[in-house]
């Protein structure tokens, strides 16, 4: 019994604003969110490849956020700090570099790096973090959901496509809406609903969890 208080305590410190079967249901589809995107990298081309696998790589740290409290798992939030610190930082330098390359700032990659940089925030000692940040950041989710669901996203370039010698049309920035190369028209429009769906999950997922910080 004591063992289960001391568990419970951990948890009301840790979000203080959640009952224990809202994390325990965020975490499921956190989770599931987590297995679509680790599905959808595997079988991408290219830049999306890496999307789709940082995509589960953060709904994954999320799901272990909603369901171990910092608490009494302080070790394993230092490391999801150290790895989050990592991936904002390498997607600002990859961002940096594909503009050179293609000529614009991909706000597909910028938006990542802004999640990445709410996973950090999300993950630092709570004493360090300012209040004014995590509402601002919870803002910004909340946009996100919205964003996702109304597939408002679906028209923002991804990265430029260059297509093969003779394929009758000229090169230009694929869309997040637009079947990867050698893709079929069925599968990637499936796959769109399902992404979009997740995203809007994933967002507001870190939304309530700014929120009861």
């Amino acid at each position: 019994m004591a063992v289960l208080a001391g568990a419970h305590t951990d948890h009301a410190v840790h979000m203080s604003g959640l009952p224990e079967w809202v994390r325990i249901g965020a975490a499921l589809l956190l989770a599931a969110v987590a297995v679509l995107h680790a599905h959808h990298g595997a079988h991408m081309p290219g830049q999306r490849r890496w999307w789709h696998l940082g995509h589960g790589v953060m709904a994954a740290g999320m799901a272990a956020m909603y369901l171990l409290p910092r608490l009494r798992y302080e070790g394993l939030h230092q490391g999801g700090l150290v790895l989050f610190a990592l991936l904002a930082a390498g997607t600002v330098a990859a961002a940096a570099g594909l503009r050179s390359r293609e000529g614009a700032l991909n706000p597909i990659w910028t938006m990542s790096a802004v999640d990445y940089l709410a996973m950090v925030y999300m993950l630092t000692d709570p004493a360090l973090r300012p209040a004014w940040l995590g509402y601002a950041f919870a803002a910004y989710f909340a946009c996100a959901v919205l964003g996702w669901i109304a597939r408002a996203f679906d028209r923002l370039p991804v990265f430029a496509r260059a297509l093969p010698a003779g394929a009758g049309r000229a090169s230009g920035p694929a869309l997040l809406s637009a079947p990867p190369l050698g893709a079929s028209e069925g599968a990637p429009a499936r796959s769109r609903v399902s992404v979009a769906l997740t995203l809007a999950v994933m967002a507001a997922a870190m939304a309530g969890m700014l929120a009861a910080m």
